[in-house]
Formats: C-alpha cells, sequence, structure tokens
C-alpha cells in the first residue's frame, strides 16, 4: 500500500466537499440527527466554501492518498486559538478526516504526521484541535502523538451543540 500526502489546491475542491461529507457523516451518523447533520454539512462542506477555505491565505488543506486514490484529507488554520492554548504561533488543526473502511492503513497517522511537520516546518510552537468528548478512538488516536487536553469547546450545529475537548501540542 502507498500512502501519500500531499498539499490541495483550488482544483481539488470538490474532492475535498465530497471527502468532508462522507468522513463527516461517517463519523456522527449513529449519534446524531442526520437532519442536524445534513444542514451542517450542507453548509460547511459545500463546494463554494471549500474553494473560499483554500482560497483563505490562513488556511492550508493536506489531501491523503492510498496507491493514488484519495482517502482522507485535513485542513490547518494559521494563528486560530482558542482559551486554554498555551502557545505564542498557534496554528489549529481544524479537520483530519479520513475514511472509515480506510482506519488502521497508516494513512490517519501519515496525515497528522505531515499536519505536525508542516506547522514546525513553518515556524508554528503549538498545534491544537477539538475533538467530541465522547469519540474515545480519536481520543487515543491523538494522545499517542502526544497531544494533551487544556480546556473545553462548544460545538454547535443544527439544534445541537456539542462538547468539543481541546488538545494541544507544543511542536520541538
Amino acid at each position: 500500500m502507498d500512502i501519500s500526502i500531499r498539499k490541495a489546491g483550488r482544483d481539488d475542491a470538490v474532492l475535498i466537499s465530497v471527502l468532508a461529507t462522507t468522513t463527516f457523516y461517517e463519523a456522527y451518523c449513529q449519534q446524531d440527527e442526520s437532519r442536524n447533520l445534513a444542514g451542517y454539512i450542507a453548509d460547511s462542506f459545500a463546494v463554494s466554501t471549500v474553494i473560499d477555505e483554500i482560497d483563505d491565505p490562513t488556511s492550508t488543506f493536506l489531501l491523503a492518498s492510498i496507491d493514488g486514490k484519495a482517502v482522507g484529507y485535513a485542513r490547518l488554520v494559521d494563528y486560530s486559538t482558542t482559551d486554554g492554548i498555551s502557545g505564542q504561533r498557534v496554528i489549529e488543526l481544524k479537520r483530519l478526516y479520513l475514511l472509515e473502511r480506510l482506519w488502521g492503513t497508516g494513512a490517519g497517522e501519515a496525515l497528522l504526521t505531515t499536519s505536525i511537520e508542516t506547522a514546525a516546518e513553518r515556524e508554528f510552537d503549538t498545534i491544537w484541535l477539538g475533538v467530541w468528548e465522547e469519540n474515545q478512538r480519536a481520543r487515543r488516536f491523538y494522545d499517542k502523538f502526544g497531544f494533551r487536553q487544556v480546556g473545553t469547546l462548544m460545538f454547535p450545529y443544527g439544534d445541537v451543540v456539542g462538547t468539543n475537548l481541546v488538545l494541544e501540542k507544543q511542536i520541538d
């Protein structure tokens, strides 16, 4: 299996939109109301929204592929911060999603490693993210990479508000 990670560009907007829609729905379809998920996905992952995010100079998208087929993505946002974050030069790992059937292949680890390396190359001292408090698998995943909880963040969508744990990692 050949895993590769590359920076995504404007030409990848439709692909990212489809990956974002699929992976987000996969991640939350069993515990969330379908109408809330559909509304959030339609607003957050529309191709026009993804294009705007790609065009934003503070935003970086990474695309993960296995054997040349796109399987996941990550989005980094420069200088985004929230309560509890301790760094001075801070970057947010806004999203990191992988198709569920490809969990355990190493693609998620490669995507996270590349995200951290990208942040380090750009001289950020802290990378942080929000993860749903009940997502034990993701919490264990980030724990393996040295992320630690520093706070909580409310995540509203539809007619519900979820609680995300704020995790940060100091970059050496």
